[in-house]
């Protein structure tokens, strides 16, 4: 199903050329068509390879859906570095929004191994980043990470999402950015996506991550798009964006990533 998911989205993903919307043509040629680099990159992922090569196991609480590829409790770094990471084409576009839009708080739903989190934390020094894991022995190697790198702009949070997601939105306060690559299942991903919704704002920006990796998450990111709150959203297949930009027409784009 994934590949013909894929084929579809390839058909119908377009570039610059009739992209009417200021806007989105400013997200395309600036952000998303750009492969700008940056020194930090090197460093993070300096980490992913040592990740990749630590072949050291920890034991895995796994509150989501789960892996595809191992299910087993017991599992080694350098399989979760493999599968589970994002990509570094992900990690350099989701650092470049941030600092193309100088997103300031921002909320991750998904530490594992953190280096995600070390893209979202690293454009600006005044960037405050939350990461919430459920997996206590992922989120103590992602915490190695933030220290090896000495990140001070991050705020690790070690529990249940469904459990400590209602006060620390509290504590956050108004969210310019949120990443949701947790529990990626329909019922999970509908809740936190309703429960950030009262902490958005005009320029607050949902990504979600592997928007096509079920019929789960196909249904849950088909119906946050057509939100009556989302302004704009963008398919990118690996990712889907949700702009709150209510001044513009509601509208959706599927681009080329």
């Amino acid at each position: 199903m994934q590949v013909l998911d894929f084929l579809k989205y390839k058909y119908t993903a377009g570039n610059a050329h009739g992209l009417h919307s200021p806007f989105i043509y400013h997200l395309y040629t600036q952000i998303i068509e750009p492969e700008k680099h940056y020194y930090v990159f090197d460093e993070i992922e300096e980490e992913r390879q040592h990740l990749l090569a630590n072949n050291g196991t920890i034991e895995i609480k796994d509150l989501g859906a789960g892996s595809k590829k191992n299910k087993s409790k017991i599992r080694s770094i350098q399989s979760i570095a493999k599968y589970s990471l994002c990509s570094p084409r992900t990690g350099r576009f989701l650092f470049e929004l941030i600092h193309q839009y100088k997103y300031k708080n921002i909320l991750e739903l998904g530490t594992s191994l953190g280096i995600s989190t070390c893209y979202l934390c690293s454009s600006a020094k005044d960037i405050n980043v939350t990461t919430i894991e459920g997996c206590p022995a992922t989120a103590q190697q992602a915490q190695n990470i933030f220290h090896q790198l000495q990140f001070k702009n991050i705020r690790s949070i070690i529990g249940n999402i469904d459990s400590v997601l209602p006060q620390e939105l509290v504590s956050i306060g108004p969210l310019d950015l949120v990443y949701f690559d947790a529990n990626h299942t329909y019922e999970a991903t509908i809740k936190y996506f309703e429960l950030c919704l009262p902490y958005s704002h005009e320029n607050t920006l949902f990504v979600f991550d592997d928007i096509y990796w079920s019929n789960d998450m196909k249904k849950a990111w088909s119906e946050i798009r057509s939100n009556d709150r989302i302004g704009i959203s963008v398919d990118l297949y690996e990712l889907g964006l949700c702009f709150f930009r209510k001044k513009q027409p509601k509208q959706h784009f599927t681009l080329q990533f």
